[in-house]
Protein backbone atom coordinates (compact mmCIF):
# COMPACT_ATOMS: atom_id res chain seq x y z
CA UNK A 1 0.00 0.00 0.00
CA UNK A 2 1.66 3.10 -1.11
CA UNK A 3 1.46 7.42 0.47
CA UNK A 4 -1.82 7.25 -1.58
CA UNK A 5 -3.74 4.48 -0.60
CA UNK A 6 -2.64 5.04 2.76
CA UNK A 7 -4.91 8.27 2.45
CA UNK A 8 -7.52 7.02 0.53
CA UNK A 9 -8.21 4.54 2.64
CA UNK A 10 -7.48 5.85 6.49
CA UNK A 11 -7.78 9.61 6.26
CA UNK A 12 -9.89 10.62 3.46
CA UNK A 13 -12.94 9.24 5.54
CA UNK A 14 -11.37 11.91 8.15
CA UNK A 15 -11.67 15.01 6.01
CA UNK A 16 -13.79 17.99 5.80
CA UNK A 17 -16.12 19.00 3.13
CA UNK A 18 -14.34 18.41 0.00
CA UNK A 19 -14.82 21.99 -1.01
CA UNK A 20 -12.22 22.61 1.65
CA UNK A 21 -10.01 19.30 1.79
CA UNK A 22 -10.10 18.56 -2.50
CA UNK A 23 -10.53 14.92 -1.05
CA UNK A 24 -7.15 15.04 0.12
CA UNK A 25 -5.74 15.31 -3.26
CA UNK A 26 -3.47 18.16 -3.60
CA UNK A 27 -0.67 19.97 -2.20
CA UNK A 28 -2.59 22.10 0.34
CA UNK A 29 -6.06 22.20 1.36
CA UNK A 30 -8.36 25.43 1.25
CA UNK A 31 -10.67 27.51 3.47
CA UNK A 32 -13.51 29.90 1.91
CA UNK A 33 -13.49 33.17 3.49
CA UNK A 34 -15.40 35.65 1.95
CA UNK A 35 -13.78 37.04 -1.35
CA UNK A 36 -10.76 34.97 -0.32
CA UNK A 37 -9.21 31.44 0.01
CA UNK A 38 -7.13 30.49 2.99
CA UNK A 39 -4.56 27.62 1.54
CA UNK A 40 -3.18 25.64 4.53
CA UNK A 41 -0.21 22.98 3.61
CA UNK A 42 1.75 21.64 6.12
CA UNK A 43 4.93 19.05 5.30
CA UNK A 44 7.23 17.56 8.34
CA UNK A 45 11.23 17.02 8.26
CA UNK A 46 13.37 14.58 10.48
CA UNK A 47 17.37 13.72 10.93
CA UNK A 48 18.75 11.49 9.12
CA UNK A 49 15.93 11.69 6.18
CA UNK A 50 15.66 15.05 5.03
CA UNK A 51 19.27 16.91 6.46
CA UNK A 52 22.00 14.56 7.91
CA UNK A 53 22.35 13.58 11.58
CA UNK A 54 25.51 15.57 11.70
CA UNK A 55 24.29 18.90 9.94
CA UNK A 56 26.01 21.66 12.08
CA UNK A 57 23.85 24.26 11.23
CA UNK A 58 20.46 24.82 12.23
CA UNK A 59 19.49 27.82 9.96
CA UNK A 60 19.60 25.68 7.19
CA UNK A 61 17.55 23.39 8.46
CA UNK A 62 14.88 25.88 9.57
CA UNK A 63 15.22 27.56 6.18
CA UNK A 64 14.45 24.23 4.02
CA UNK A 65 11.38 23.21 6.75
CA UNK A 66 9.88 26.39 5.32
CA UNK A 67 10.73 26.64 1.71
CA UNK A 68 8.98 22.69 1.36
CA UNK A 69 5.98 24.06 3.27
CA UNK A 70 5.78 27.09 1.44
CA UNK A 71 6.47 25.29 -2.44
CA UNK A 72 3.14 23.46 -1.31
CA UNK A 73 1.58 26.98 -1.08
CA UNK A 74 2.96 28.06 -4.17
CA UNK A 75 1.93 25.41 -6.06
CA UNK A 76 -1.87 26.13 -5.70
CA UNK A 77 -1.44 29.26 -6.72
CA UNK A 78 -1.39 31.39 -3.40
CA UNK A 79 0.36 34.24 -1.87
CA UNK A 80 1.84 32.78 1.72
CA UNK A 81 1.28 35.02 4.96
CA UNK A 82 1.99 33.27 7.98
CA UNK A 83 3.06 29.93 9.90
CA UNK A 84 2.90 27.63 12.73
CA UNK A 85 5.45 25.46 13.96
CA UNK A 86 6.01 22.34 16.26
CA UNK A 87 9.14 21.19 17.25
CA UNK A 88 10.59 17.96 18.67
CA UNK A 89 13.97 18.40 19.95
CA UNK A 90 16.13 15.80 21.19
CA UNK A 91 16.38 15.31 25.31
CA UNK A 92 20.09 14.46 24.51
CA UNK A 93 21.23 18.05 23.74
CA UNK A 94 22.37 19.72 26.77
CA UNK A 95 20.78 22.79 27.87
CA UNK A 96 23.79 25.35 26.70
CA UNK A 97 23.76 23.57 23.76
CA UNK A 98 20.43 23.41 23.19
CA UNK A 99 19.83 27.11 23.30
CA UNK A 100 22.64 27.82 21.09
CA UNK A 101 20.75 25.38 18.43
CA UNK A 102 17.65 27.37 18.61
CA UNK A 103 18.83 30.52 18.74
CA UNK A 104 20.87 29.72 15.04
CA UNK A 105 17.32 27.76 14.17
CA UNK A 106 15.55 31.35 15.10
CA UNK A 107 17.85 32.73 12.70
CA UNK A 108 17.47 31.29 9.92
CA UNK A 109 13.13 31.28 10.33
CA UNK A 110 14.08 35.29 10.09
CA UNK A 111 15.95 35.34 7.34
CA UNK A 112 13.43 33.65 5.42
CA UNK A 113 10.78 35.88 6.75
CA UNK A 114 12.21 38.74 5.29
CA UNK A 115 12.36 36.79 2.19
CA UNK A 116 8.92 35.25 1.54
CA UNK A 117 6.96 37.91 3.84
CA UNK A 118 5.50 35.59 6.07
CA UNK A 119 5.11 35.71 10.54
CA UNK A 120 4.64 33.19 12.72
CA UNK A 121 1.52 32.46 14.44
CA UNK A 122 2.19 30.32 16.81
CA UNK A 123 3.54 26.21 17.50
CA UNK A 124 4.83 24.26 20.42
CA UNK A 125 8.22 22.91 21.45
CA UNK A 126 8.42 19.43 23.17
CA UNK A 127 11.59 17.09 23.99
CA UNK A 128 12.37 13.79 22.69
CA UNK A 129 14.09 10.71 23.15
CA UNK A 130 14.36 10.33 19.71
CA UNK A 131 15.89 12.21 16.56
CA UNK A 132 15.19 15.55 15.57
CA UNK A 133 11.08 16.20 14.00
CA UNK A 134 9.92 19.30 13.14
CA UNK A 135 6.75 20.18 11.36
CA UNK A 136 5.30 23.60 9.81
CA UNK A 137 2.29 24.50 8.69
CA UNK A 138 2.09 27.35 6.28
CA UNK A 139 -0.95 29.61 5.39
CA UNK A 140 -1.78 31.65 1.95
CA UNK A 141 -4.18 33.34 0.07
CA UNK A 142 -5.83 33.65 -3.21
CA UNK A 143 -8.67 36.10 -4.10
CA UNK A 144 -10.30 33.79 -6.90
CA UNK A 145 -8.86 30.63 -8.52
CA UNK A 146 -7.12 28.21 -6.67
CA UNK A 147 -4.59 25.96 -8.70
CA UNK A 148 -5.38 22.28 -8.58
CA UNK A 149 -3.97 18.88 -9.74
CA UNK A 150 -7.00 18.13 -11.26
CA UNK A 151 -7.41 21.42 -13.57
CA UNK A 152 -4.87 20.06 -16.72
CA UNK A 153 -6.90 19.61 -20.11
CA UNK A 154 -6.12 17.48 -23.41
CA UNK A 155 -3.59 20.15 -25.95
CA UNK A 156 -2.59 22.21 -23.07
CA UNK A 157 1.32 22.80 -22.50
CA UNK A 158 3.25 20.95 -19.81
CA UNK A 159 6.04 23.56 -17.75
CA UNK A 160 8.66 23.04 -15.21
CA UNK A 161 10.07 25.57 -12.99
CA UNK A 162 14.17 25.77 -12.07
CA UNK A 163 16.21 22.47 -12.49
CA UNK A 164 15.64 18.62 -11.96
CA UNK A 165 18.02 16.91 -10.18
CA UNK A 166 20.21 19.13 -8.51
CA UNK A 167 18.99 18.34 -4.80
CA UNK A 168 18.46 14.51 -5.45
CA UNK A 169 22.36 14.58 -6.48
CA UNK A 170 23.26 16.08 -3.27
CA UNK A 171 21.43 13.59 -1.17
CA UNK A 172 23.40 11.21 -2.76
CA UNK A 173 26.44 12.69 -2.27
CA UNK A 174 25.90 13.27 1.52
CA UNK A 175 25.02 9.64 1.43
CA UNK A 176 28.90 9.16 -0.23
CA UNK A 177 27.05 7.68 -3.22
CA UNK A 178 28.43 9.99 -5.93
CA UNK A 179 32.46 10.34 -4.73
CA UNK A 180 33.23 10.97 -8.22
CA UNK A 181 32.64 14.47 -8.22
CA UNK A 182 35.28 17.50 -7.54
CA UNK A 183 34.84 19.82 -3.93
CA UNK A 184 33.33 22.48 -6.22
CA UNK A 185 30.62 20.46 -7.63
CA UNK A 186 30.00 18.63 -4.18
CA UNK A 187 29.30 21.65 -2.41
CA UNK A 188 26.92 23.53 -5.14
CA UNK A 189 24.63 20.25 -5.05
CA UNK A 190 24.52 19.67 -1.40
CA UNK A 191 23.48 23.81 -0.91
CA UNK A 192 20.51 23.07 -3.79
CA UNK A 193 19.95 19.82 -1.10
CA UNK A 194 19.89 21.93 1.42
CA UNK A 195 18.44 25.52 0.69
CA UNK A 196 15.69 24.18 -2.21
CA UNK A 197 14.28 27.53 -3.92
CA UNK A 198 10.57 27.66 -4.62
CA UNK A 199 9.36 29.91 -7.10
CA UNK A 200 6.79 31.25 -4.46
CA UNK A 201 6.54 34.72 -5.48
CA UNK A 202 6.16 33.81 -9.49
CA UNK A 203 3.53 31.33 -8.61
CA UNK A 204 0.88 33.32 -6.76
CA UNK A 205 1.23 35.21 -10.24
CA UNK A 206 1.38 32.29 -12.93
CA UNK A 207 -2.57 31.21 -11.38
CA UNK A 208 -3.56 33.94 -13.66
CA UNK A 209 -2.66 31.25 -17.04
CA UNK A 210 -1.98 28.01 -15.57
CA UNK A 211 -4.59 25.36 -15.22
CA UNK A 212 -3.00 22.92 -13.07
CA UNK A 213 0.01 22.33 -11.18
CA UNK A 214 2.13 20.61 -8.62
CA UNK A 215 5.37 21.07 -6.85
CA UNK A 216 8.19 18.85 -7.21
CA UNK A 217 8.95 16.79 -3.92
CA UNK A 218 8.67 12.97 -4.78
CA UNK A 219 10.48 13.29 -7.61
CA UNK A 220 9.67 14.60 -11.36
CA UNK A 221 7.95 11.20 -13.09
CA UNK A 222 5.79 10.76 -9.80
CA UNK A 223 4.69 14.33 -9.26
CA UNK A 224 3.29 15.03 -12.93
CA UNK A 225 1.61 11.59 -12.67
CA UNK A 226 0.04 12.23 -9.80
CA UNK A 227 -1.35 15.94 -12.21
CA UNK A 228 -2.35 13.81 -15.00
CA UNK A 229 -3.89 11.16 -12.62
CA UNK A 230 -6.12 13.64 -10.88
CA UNK A 231 -6.69 15.23 -14.10
CA UNK A 232 -8.03 11.82 -16.06
CA UNK A 233 -5.73 12.28 -18.48
CA UNK A 234 -2.01 11.83 -19.59
CA UNK A 235 1.01 13.83 -20.79
CA UNK A 236 3.90 13.29 -23.58
CA UNK A 237 7.18 14.42 -22.30
CA UNK A 238 10.26 15.54 -24.55
CA UNK A 239 13.27 13.72 -22.50
CA UNK A 240 15.27 16.54 -24.24
CA UNK A 241 12.98 19.45 -23.15
CA UNK A 242 13.75 18.34 -19.58
CA UNK A 243 15.81 20.95 -17.42
CA UNK A 244 19.16 20.20 -15.90
CA UNK A 245 21.91 22.21 -15.59
CA UNK A 246 25.01 22.22 -17.18
CA UNK A 247 26.96 20.63 -14.99
CA UNK A 248 24.25 17.67 -14.48
CA UNK A 249 24.28 17.62 -18.44
CA UNK A 250 27.81 16.88 -18.39
CA UNK A 251 27.44 14.07 -16.07
CA UNK A 252 24.90 12.36 -17.77
CA UNK A 253 26.44 12.15 -20.91
CA UNK A 254 29.86 10.68 -19.19
CA UNK A 255 27.37 8.59 -17.91
CA UNK A 256 28.38 9.41 -14.22
CA UNK A 257 24.80 9.70 -13.23
CA UNK A 258 21.59 7.88 -14.63
CA UNK A 259 18.58 9.95 -15.87
CA UNK A 260 16.55 7.64 -14.41
CA UNK A 261 17.32 8.56 -10.36
CA UNK A 262 17.53 12.46 -11.44
CA UNK A 263 13.74 12.17 -12.83
CA UNK A 264 12.22 10.30 -9.90
CA UNK A 265 14.98 11.19 -6.79
CA UNK A 266 12.44 13.92 -5.68
CA UNK A 267 13.11 17.46 -3.13
CA UNK A 268 13.29 19.76 -6.18
CA UNK A 269 10.72 21.88 -4.73
CA UNK A 270 9.91 23.34 -8.32
CA UNK A 271 6.47 23.38 -10.09
CA UNK A 272 5.42 21.40 -12.66
CA UNK A 273 2.15 23.40 -14.47
CA UNK A 274 -0.24 22.90 -17.03
CA UNK A 275 -1.94 25.61 -19.25
CA UNK A 276 -3.68 26.60 -22.65
CA UNK A 277 -1.20 27.25 -25.69
CA UNK A 278 -2.46 30.74 -26.39
CA UNK A 279 -0.75 31.94 -22.79
CA UNK A 280 2.87 30.47 -23.81
CA UNK A 281 4.03 34.27 -24.31
CA UNK A 282 2.63 35.81 -21.34
CA UNK A 283 3.93 32.80 -19.13
CA UNK A 284 7.14 33.24 -20.37
CA UNK A 285 7.33 37.32 -20.03
CA UNK A 286 6.08 36.72 -16.45
CA UNK A 287 9.24 33.91 -15.69
CA UNK A 288 11.57 37.06 -17.58
CA UNK A 289 9.93 39.51 -14.82
CA UNK A 290 10.51 37.29 -12.25
CA UNK A 291 13.97 36.11 -13.09
CA UNK A 292 12.34 32.25 -13.19
CA UNK A 293 13.70 29.66 -15.72
CA UNK A 294 10.55 28.31 -17.31
CA UNK A 295 10.80 25.61 -19.74
CA UNK A 296 7.75 24.15 -21.74
CA UNK A 297 8.77 20.38 -21.55
CA UNK A 298 5.69 18.80 -23.64
CA UNK A 299 1.68 18.62 -23.63
CA UNK A 300 -1.61 17.00 -21.97
CA UNK A 301 -3.04 14.16 -23.94
CA UNK A 302 -6.15 12.05 -24.03
CA UNK A 303 -4.62 9.13 -23.40
CA UNK A 304 -4.15 8.37 -19.52
CA UNK A 305 -0.56 7.26 -19.56
CA UNK A 306 2.71 9.31 -18.74
CA UNK A 307 4.89 8.84 -21.84
CA UNK A 308 8.20 10.61 -21.76
CA UNK A 309 10.05 10.36 -25.30
CA UNK A 310 13.66 10.30 -26.93
CA UNK A 311 14.67 12.68 -29.42
CA UNK A 312 13.60 10.37 -32.07
CA UNK A 313 9.64 10.21 -30.44
CA UNK A 314 10.66 6.22 -29.10
CA UNK A 315 9.10 5.83 -26.09
CA UNK A 316 11.27 5.42 -22.40
CA UNK A 317 10.42 3.07 -19.34
CA UNK A 318 11.05 3.31 -16.00
CA UNK A 319 10.97 1.36 -13.05
CA UNK A 320 10.72 3.55 -10.33
CA UNK A 321 8.67 7.09 -10.89
CA UNK A 322 9.75 8.61 -7.39
CA UNK A 323 10.03 8.60 -3.78
CA UNK A 324 7.75 6.25 -1.60
CA UNK A 325 6.33 7.24 1.79
CA UNK A 326 5.07 3.77 2.38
Amino acid sequence: MDEFQVIKKFFLPLAAQKENSLDLDDDAAIISIKKKSIVIATDSITEGDHFPRNEKNPTNIAKKLLRVNLSDIASMGAEPFAYTLNLSVPKKLKKKELIIWIKNFAKGLKQDQKKYNVALLGGDTVAIKGNLVMSLTAYGTVNKKVLKRSGARIGEDVYVTGNIGDSGIGYGILLKKFTMLNASLKNFYIKKHKLPDPPVHFAKNIVKYASAATDISDGFLADLNNLITSSKCGAEIMIEKIPFVPQTKKLIDQQKIKIDYLLSCGEDYQLIFTANKKFSKNIFKLAKQYLIKVVKVGKIIKKRKLRILDPQGKELFFSVLGFKHF
